[in-house]
């Protein structure tokens, strides 16, 4: 029952019914000129190959389950695509769609067991290329008592359109005002791979929750350390993120007030390591390449993951 309890509350989080432990702040009143991001990287020719980016992560996490710390380790799957999103059907364009931008398409997706239970998460989100403003953000759960979906849709007149789907936990829709330089969840490992610190080591933007709820998170450049990894050790940028509160997070039931996310140093910047500074939850990368993955089997390419996420 507690495994249950806990899903049932992450869903009141996700749609906006906010109790204790839920809480958040008000949208802020902010100066959106200027972006965090990095254009240069964004529209950089390497995105320009017909590929995606497919990389592989192990998630290491602990949780507390009927009083008693239960570690957890799973894999997790990532990928990044350019492709053109029709922003009048909120889909992929269309050779004819009138209104098709060229946006980024990035996904993290896992499955995981928990006593009787087994759970399957996708996260997916396509952003504008340019400077990733959201476009549609989406999550998909499964678990054995209930299916899950829900959407946020970012309208270019400044609208955004929140829904939320279950056959077990109630069903709920919505509508609410977009601020520039913020972002949905599903699309903070690819902006923390974009921000743009030059000439700072500091940057702010905001996370948009599920109910128009808008949380402060600032980002400091902590300089360039050494990390090992499960396939050896590299150099990697490491970037704190501090929120004014804590925010869900993608690979735990758990949730921090800050976060430490580690970026490679080279052209693609690769997402290299998630964790969070309470130390229960970590995601680090195992494998990655860059592949056709609909048009080839990509799993005879790869040397260290031999199962899917």
């Amino acid at each position: 029952m507690q495994k249950r309890t806990w899903f049932v509350a992450s869903l009141v989080c996700l749609v906006g019914l906010r109790g204790a432990g839920c809480a958040t702040q008000t949208a802020p009143s902010y100066d959106a000129a200027g972006s965090v991001t990095d254009g240069a990287f964004l529209t950089a020719p390497l995105w320009n190959d017909g590929q995606a980016e497919v990389a592989f992560y192990e998630v290491e996490r602990t949780h507390r389950q009927e009083g008693q710390d239960v570690p957890q380790r799973f894999l997790a799957g990532t990928y990044l695509v350019k492709h053109a999103f029709d922003r009048a059907a909120m889909s992929k364009a269309g050779p004819d769609a009138p209104q098709s931008l060229s946006a980024f398409k990035y996904a993290l997706f896992y499955e995981f067991e928990s006593g009787s239970y087994q759970y399957k998460h996708n996260y997916v989100i396509n952003a504008a290329q340019a400077d990733l403003t959201p476009l549609k953000a989406s999550f998909t759960s499964f678990d054995w008592c209930s299916n899950v979906y829900s959407e946020l849709a970012f309208h270019a007149r400044g609208t955004v359109d929140a829904l939320m789907r279950s056959d077990d936990y109630g069903n709920r829709t919505g509508t609410f005002a977009y601020r520039p330089q913020a972002y949905p969840i599903h699309l903070l490992p690819l902006l923390v791979r974009s921000l743009d610190f030059s000439g700072t080591q500091d940057l702010t933007f905001f996370v948009v929750e599920d109910d128009g709820a808008y949380v402060r998170v600032q980002a400091h450049r902590d300089g360039l350390v050494s990390i090992e990894l499960p396939f050896g050790g590299t150099k990697a940028e490491r970037i704190v993120l501090t929120y004014d509160v804590p925010v869900r997070s993608l690979i735990s039931r758990e949730t921090d007030s800050v976060e430490t996310y580690w970026r490679g140093t080279g052209p693609a910047r690769q997402l290299l390591r998630i964790e969070g500074a309470s130390g229960r939850y970590r995601m680090s990368l195992v494998e990655e390449l860059r592949t056709a993955y609909w048009r080839e089997d990509l799993w005879p390419r790869l040397a260290r993951v031999s199962q899917r996420p």
